[in-house]
């Protein structure tokens, strides 16, 4: 698994779902410092920071359906 983006859980969340939707695996993992007690269950904080992974060999593809489009907007 590979990262694809990092930020809060609300917009990883969202990610992930838009993923799915192009046909992409992907999975949320925590981002805190080893041994954090915090890690347990589920998002309690919306804004937590979490990773979006997707397998490697999805990773190019998913890099472009996401952040390509958006390079001519800028």
């Amino acid at each position: 698994m590979k990262t694809l983006f990092t930020g809060p859980w609300i917009k990883c969340e969202l990610l992930q779902v838009w993923l799915e939707k192009h046909g992409i695996d992907s999975v949320i993992e925590p981002v805190t410092a080893a041994g954090d007690p915090s890690d347990a269950d589920g998002p309690e904080d919306l804004d937590r920071e979490v990773r979006v992974l997707v397998a490697e060999a999805d990773h190019p593809r998913a890099h472009e359906l996401f952040f390509t489009e958006r390079e001519g907007e800028l």
